[in-house]
């Protein structure tokens, strides 16, 4: 057997075992309180099994241990053939990727002539651990692997940044065929909620609200399903909550929104549901006091069409119930004022963003999102066919612009007949508008063998999310130091650093001054 280690900041694949990071031998370090990563590759497995064991690793680091499993990246969705540039796409499609972590049960998976697998081993270090530099052995089968592991003083500060992603619960329905509201459904969910909050997720969108007409523009609200939600993710870790959006767009090139599907939102119908709506949503939320940590969507991502009527939807909204934030995804365009919480593209906040700071000049936050776009040549985004910094590099953004929140539409939201182990670039609907996605824009978990199981995307945004903390945590006491580490690797989200040994400089630099 033959073994590579490898970054944890880079792809891996079940067709390629030499990569730039590759060596023979382990050298990782993390924060107190974080994980120290890698991937190990091995070749020329006689069997699935695999036996491993650590020796000699500090008290305090209990490890954990995954088998990598790849997934079918069908074909570079938005990329034209004749328009390729460096890492644009990272790899030309077909091809197998290591994305998935599923869950170690003594096998790994094993795939092609060479008989590759892998596994990925995350080190948690307790926030009490002992700084230092120690050295360690990982037997695989009869292997021995040389380690050496630095933990460095600093402590993993708390989160500050809201981070969102879609979390959809027909999967758990789909894929593990369990019954909504059963005790094994329950615990489903709460897993699920488990590895968001490993990425540090704290903020869900919630439903659960229904509405009955009693009569002519007669409206009673049942919110007990929200507020079971609200509940359940509370008890998961999740602090921030984004309430079902009161409208939607009727079609991608009209300017009506809809309430509730059919009730045109300028009407007088659409007033009078919403003078009985929202006086009663917001009566629920201060009684739990829960106002603050809400946020409410409006329309999403309005656009030219539907400009004018969404910001006087949003005066509507702020005149009937002006405590509750309005929070949409949004390109620039004719909106300005309308909202409380922008998240823009981030390549439109690159491209607009003088005019969108005047937004936070005026009081309101920004954050910043992606989606099936930015799919343009050099902007940052979290594709299986971009190289595993673009993913990594998410919340440098949010540090380099003060940006304090990020949205994603997509934890585990697979499309009509995705198998999303062997078809990434599925068809996808939006009201009128229908396109395939890029691969990896619908989910950054799996459902595995009754659990979720990772991604090393979701393990990138980790990192990510937790390097915003440590960036910002410096920049406290030396925003000069700070500034220059993450400029070193960050420019803007259209100009990133994709060397994966300068990275690791740049992340070892930050821990460093970090633990002076």
């Amino acid at each position: 057997m033959e073994y590579r280690i490898v970054s944890s900041a880079e792809f891996t694949y079940p067709d390629q075992f030499d990569y730039p990071s590759a060596s023979d031998t382990i050298d990782v370090f993390t924060a107190r309180g974080s994980y120290a990563c890698c991937q190990i590759l091995l070749r020329a497995l006689p069997a699935p099994e695999v036996a491993v064991a650590f020796r000699g690793l500090p008290e305090g680091v209990v490890p954990e241990l995954y088998a990598l499993r790849s997934v079918m990246v069908e074909r570079n969705q938005g990329i034209p053939d004749d328009e390729r540039k460096p890492h644009w796409p990272e790899r030309v499609a077909p091809f197998r990727v290591y994305d998935c972590l599923r869950a170690f049960d003594g096998t790994v998976d094993v795939e092609g002539p060479d008989r590759q697998g892998g596994l990925y081993i995350a080190l948690k270090a307790d926030r009490d651990a002992r700084p230092g530099v120690y050295d360690f052995t990982v037997v695989i089968n009869d292997c021995e692997i040389a380690a050496r592991l630095q933990i460095y003083a600093v402590r993993l500060p708390e989160e500050t940044l809201k981070l969102i992603l879609g979390f959809s619960l027909a999967p758990l329905e789909k894929f593990h065929h369990l019954v909504p509201g059963t005790e094994a459904y329950q615990k489903l969910v709460g897993k699920y909620l488990a590895a968001l909050r490993r990425m540090h997720q704290n903020m869900m969108y919630v439903g659960g609200i229904e509405a009955k007409e009693t009569g002519p523009n007669r409206w009673v609200f049942d919110f007990s399903g929200m507020e079971r939600m609200i509940e359940v993710c509370q008890a998961a870790g999740m602090k921030y909550f984004n309430l079902p959006s009161v409208g939607w767009r009727k079609s991608w090139s009209e300017s009506t929104i809809l309430l509730r599907g059919s009730i045109p939102s300028m009407s007088y119908e659409g007033y009078c549901y919403l003078t009985q709506y929202l006086p009663a949503l917001k009566a629920v939320l201060d009684r739990h006091g829960w106002t603050e940590n809400c946020v409410m969507g409006v329309a999403d991502e309005p656009n030219d069409a539907n400009a004018t009527e969404f910001r006087a939807l949003c005066g509507l909204i702020h005149r009937i119930v002006p405590e509750i934030r309005l929070c949409d995804a949004m390109s620039y365009g004719n909106l300005h004022g309308a909202l409380d919480v922008w998240v823009p593209l981030n390549a439109e906040y690159d491209k607009h963003r003088a005019e969108i700071e005047t937004f936070r000049s005026n009081g309101a936050e920004i954050w910043h999102y992606v989606c099936c776009g930015p799919r343009e040549y050099g902007y940052i985004n979290r594709f299986m066919d971009y190289p595993l910094l673009s993913t990594r590099y998410l919340h440098w953004g949010n540090y380099r612009y003060q940006l304090t929140g990020f949205l994603h539409w997509a934890a585990n939201v697979y499309q009509p007949n995705q198998d999303p182990f062997e078809q990434n670039c599925p068809e996808h609907h939006n009201t009128d508008a229908v396109c395939f996605l890029p691969a990896g824009d619908t989910h950054i978990l799996y459902p595995g063998n009754g659990e979720p199981w990772l991604s090393i995307r979701l393990e990138a945004e980790r990192e990510s999310a937790e390097e915003y903390e440590l960036l910002k945590a410096l920049a406290a006491r030396d925003k000069a130091t700070a500034d220059d580490i993450c400029a070193s690797v960050f420019r803007s989200f259209r100009d990133v650093e994709y060397d994966v040994g300068r990275f690791t400089a740049a992340k070892r630099r930050l821990l460093a001054a970090l633990s002076e």
